[in-house]
């Protein structure tokens, strides 16, 4: 998650409202033990950027481990952090990774061909959907 967002950050800067971002934190950071910090970077991203419609995905499970297994209810309890940072900003969607185990590779870590057309479908939905919406402005509060 440091490389993602200190490679984006002044790109996105650079970017409007008519622009979109996507973002997609894998499940390393989070079998690492350091899901604290990349749900810390991306409420920076979001706090920072708060004009960008950017699209956060959800961290997919580890398929390879148990549902039950310590990295696996990582994941459960990172995305669920993550939607809660992302509640109240108008501009940032989260878009849910539930994929079945058919969509990964044999080792269940990376996603396998029909994995990755069924996010570039779901991804592309999101997108039309956010572009067709007309968007209401940023009331800041002091």
């Amino acid at each position: 998650m440091k490389a993602i967002v200190d490679t984006a950050k002044e790109n996105i800067m650079k970017l409007t409202g008519k622009d979109d971002v996507v973002i997609w934190e894998g499940s390393n950071d989070i079998g690492k033990d350091n899901s604290r910090e990349a749900l810390k970077r991306l409420g920076n991203v979001a706090t920072n950027n708060q004009v960008v419609n950017t699209v956060v995905m959800t961290a997919p499970p580890r398929c390879y481990l148990l549902p039950s297994s310590c990295i696996n209810n990582e994941v459960i309890r990172f995305n669920r952090q993550l939607k809660k940072i992302m509640a109240p900003f108008n501009n940032m969607k989260i878009l849910e990774t539930n994929l079945k185990r058919e969509c990964f590779t044999k080792h269940g870590l990376h996603l396998n061909s029909a994995g990755k057309e069924c996010i570039a479908l779901i991804l592309a939905m999101m997108v039309k959907n956010c572009l067709n919406k007309k968007r209401m402005p940023l009331i800041r509060l002091k």
